[in-house]
C-alpha cells in the first residue's frame, strides 16, 4: 500500500516551479545479466563475487546464501579474511566490511581514486590511501601505518594476507606482511598501465601484470624473472596458478602455460570454453566471470563450467513502455511483469534502441535497423559496414530515426521502410559525426560534429547551417526535441555540464540548467510539456523539468549503477530507469508520474 510518506514530492517548493508533480516511489524490477570480475574465496567451497554494484556469497554450487547491495556503483576491489569471517569490498567512492555469518555491516568509509584494500593473515583490514598502505583493526579502529610512505601506487594482497605486491614509480616490491619488509623486487621502468599480481599457491611467488611487461617475483631470487611475451599480457587478462611449478594465462578463450620459474612457455596454445575472466582459488578451484559465473576443472580447463549462474543485474540499457508494460533488459526486452522476452527485432550485437509511441527502434552491429510496431517487426535497412553506426535516435512520434557514427548517417522512414538520406562528414564539412537526430517532420536533421555548434542539416537541400549557439569551446554531448520542437541540448563547459532549451527555431536558450555532473540521457514526455534527465549524481539522479518554463518539478533516485536509460509510456503516466535502487536488489526502477 502507498502511503503519504512514500510520495516524494515536487516542486512548488522548487524556485519557479509552473505545476505541482509527484513521482511515486518506484517499483523495482529484476532482469539477469550481472557483469562479475572479482572473486574472493572462504573456507569450505563458499565465493564472494561481485554483481555490477552488489557482493553475491555464494556456496558451493553457485546458489546465492546471502547479498550485499549498499555500494553505489561497480564494485572495484573485493577481499575475504583468511578466516573467512569479514568479506570487503570498495566502490567508486565508499569501502564497506561485512561479518559474512551474519550479513551485518562491521565498518565502513570513504574512499579515493587510489583506494584498494585487503586483509592481513590475522583478519585486520589492510587499506591503501594516499599512496600509504595502513592496517586497520577492526575491533578497535585503531590504523598502523605499515608502508608506502605516500609513494605506493597501488597494492595487491595474497588471499592468506602473508604477501604483498606494491607498485611504484618505476619497481614492483614483494613484500611480506605484516612487517613490511620487502622480500625482493623488480624494475619495470616508467611505461606501465596498472598492477594486477597472482600469488602462487605456497605464497613464495607472485606473477605480476602492468600492461607492459610481465615478470615474476620470488622469494629468495634478487631479481625478477622476466615472462616470454608478457609484454602482451593484458590487466583484463587472466594469470591462474596451476600447480606451484606452472600458471596459465588466459585471455578471450585462448591460454598458455608458463613454467614460474623460468617465465618459458610450456606446451601448445590452449583452447578453452571460457571466454570469461579466470579466479584460481584453493584446493584447485577455478572460476569463470563475466555475465555469469562458473566452476571449471582445473585439469579439463577446455571444457564447459559447472555449475554456471547468472546473477542478477543492478541496470538496464534496453527498455520500453510496449503495450503500457514496462519491458528491459541488457540487448533484450523482457516483459517485467512475466518474465518473458519480447523479440521486437536485432536480438543480436545490438548497439542502440529507442521508443517512441510504442514504436521501439533498434540498430545491430551490422548496421541492420528495425522497427517493433503493433507487434510485427518492419526490417527499415541494411545500411552495411562501410560505416560503423553507433546511434539511434527517432522524431518524437516515432516515425523517423537517424543512425550515426563517426564516418556517416543516416534518416530513415518508418512507415514506408526506406532510407530517406544518407550524409557523410566531408558533404556537412566536418571532421566527423558524433550524434543525429531528426527533426519531429523529418524534413532536416541535427547533428551534433567533432566540435562547434549543433548543425541543421536540410535533407532536401543539403544546405548546412547552425541550429543553435553554444558557448564558445562548449562540447555538445546529447539533445533532443519535443513533438512541440523545442530543443534540449546536453553540453559541457570546464568541467561542469548543463542543459540548454531552445524554442523552436530560436539559435540562444531561454533556459540553461547547470549540473555538477554529466548529463547522460535526455527524454520530452511524449506530450513535450516534460523533460527528464539523467545525470551521474550519487542522490536525485533523476529531475524532470517543465518544458515551457525550465523550471525543475522534481528529483528522485539513489541508484544502484549509472544508466543511460530513460523511457516514457506512451500516456507519460510513468517514467522508467534502467538502474535499481541502491541498498536493495534490482534493475529497473518504473515510476508513476502524477501532475
Amino acid at each position: 500500500m502507498r502511503t503519504p510518506a512514500l510520495i516524494l514530492s515536487a516542486a512548488l517548493a522548487l524556485s519557479g516551479a509552473a505545476s505541482a508533480l509527484t513521482l511515486s516511489k518506484p517499483t523495482v524490477y529484476t532482469v539477469p545479466g550481472a557483469d562479475s570480475h572479482l572473486a574472493a574465496f572462504l573456507p569450505g567451497g563458499a565465493v564472494a563475487v561481485d554483481a555490477d554494484n552488489a557482493v553475491l556469497l555464494l556456496d558451493q554450487n553457485l546458489k546465492t546464501v546471502r547479498g550485499w547491495y549498499g555500494l553505489q556503483g561497480s564494485v572495484r576491489a573485493l577481499s575475504a579474511s583468511p578466516d573467512g569471517a569479514r568479506v570487503a569490498a570498495l566502490s567508486r567512492d565508499r569501502w564497506v566490511v561485512w561479518d559474512a555469518r551474519t550479513g551485518q555491516e562491521v565498518r565502513s568509509g570513504k574512499a579515493g581514486p587510489d583506494t584498494t584494500l585487503g586483509f592481513t593473515a590475522d583478519g585486520a583490514l589492510l587499506l591503501l590511501e594516499g599512496g600509504t598502505l595502513d592496517r586497520l583493526d577492526l575491533t578497535s579502529g585503531a590504523r598502523t601505518e605499515l608502508f608506502g610512505d605516500g609513494e605506493a601506487y597501488d597494492v595487491r594482497v595474497s588471499a592468506d594476507g602473508t604477501r604483498a605486491a606494491v607498485i611504484y614509480d618505476s619497481r614492483v616490491d614483494l613484500v611480506s606482511l605484516p612487517d613490511g619488509k620487502v622480500v625482493t623486487s623488480g624494475e619495470i621502468g616508467d611505461d606501465w598501465d596498472g598492477l594486477e599480481a597472482t600469488f602462487s599457491p605456497d605464497g613464495q611467488a607472485a606473477v605480476i601484470r602492468t600492461g607492459s611487461a610481465a615478470l615474476i617475483l620470488r622469494a629468495g631470487q634478487d631479481t625478477a624473472t622476466e615472462v616470454e611475451g608478457g609484454e602482451d599480457f593484458s590487466l583484463d587478462g587472466s594469470v591462474v596458478f596451476l600447480n606451484p611449478a606452472q600458471f596459465l594465462y588466459a585471455e578471450y578463450g585462448e591460454g598458455q602455460l608458463f613454467d614460474a620459474q623460468t617465465g618459458e612457455p610450456v606446451g601448445d596454445a590452449l583452447e578453452l570454453d571460457s571466454l570469461d575472466t579466470l579466479v584460481g582459488g584453493p584446493d584447485g578451484q577455478v572460476l569463470s566471470l563475466g555475465g555469469s559465473v562458473g566452476r571449471l576443472n582445473l585439469s579439463a580447463l577446455d571444457a564447459p563450467a559447472r555449475p554456471r549462474v547468472t546473477l542478477p543485474s543492478a541496470n538496464a540499457w534496453s527498455g520500453a513502455f510496449i503495450g503500457g508494460v514496462p519491458h528491459a533488459g541488457l540487448g533484450d526486452f523482457i516483459n517485467l511483469k512475466t518474465g518473458k522476452a519480447l523479440n521486437v527485432g536485432n536480438r543480436e550485437r545490438l548497439y542502440a534502441t529507442e521508443a517512441q509511441g510504442e514504436q521501439v527502434w533498434t540498430l545491430n552491429a551490422s548496421g541492420t535497423v528495425n522497427v517493433y510496431r503493433a507487434g510485427k517487426i518492419v526490417k527499415v535497412a541494411a545500411l552495411g559496414s562501410k560505416v560503423e553506426y553507433e546511434t539511434l535516435h527517432t522524431s518524437p512520434d516515432g516515425r523517423y530515426a537517424a543512425v550515426s557514427g563517426y564516418e556517416g548517417l543516416a534518416l530513415l522512414d518508418g512507415q514506408t521502410a526506406k532510407v530517406v538520406k544518407q550524409f557523410t562528414p566531408a558533404q556537412l564539412k566536418v571532421k566527423d559525426i558524433h550524434d543525429a537526430l531528426p527533426t519531429p517532420d523529418g524534413k532536416a536533421v541535427l547533428v551534433i560534429p567533432h566540435e562547434g555548434n549543433p548543425l541543421r542539416v536540410d535533407v532536401a537541400t543539403g544546405k548546412v547551417q547552425a541550429a543553435v549557439n553554444l558557448p564558445a569551446d562548449a562540447s555538445a554531448e546529447e539533445f533532443q526535441q519535443s513533438r512541440g520542437g523545442t530543443l534540449a541540448v546536453a553540453y559541457s563547459l570546464d568541467d561542469t555540464s548543463f542543459v540548454a532549451l531552445f524554442k523552436p527555431g530560436a539559435a540562444t536558450p531561454f533556459k540553461t540548467l547547470k549540473f555538477a555532473t554529466a548529463v547522460r540521457t535526455l527524454r520530452f514526455s511524449p506530450d513535450g510539456k516534460l523533460l527528464a534527465l539523467l545525470t551521474g549524481d550519487a542522490q536525485n539522479a533523476l529531475q524532470v523539468v517543465d518544458t515551457a518554463s525550465g523550471s525543475v518539478l522534481a528529483r528522485a533516485g539513489q541508484f544502484s549503477l549509472r544508466t543511460s536509460l530513460l523511457a516514457w509510456s506512451a500516456s507519460g503516466a510513468q517514467l522508467m530507469v534502467g538502474a535499481g535502487q541502491q541498498g536493495q536488489p534490482g534493475s529497473v526502477s518504473v515510476y508513476d508520474v502524477k501532475r
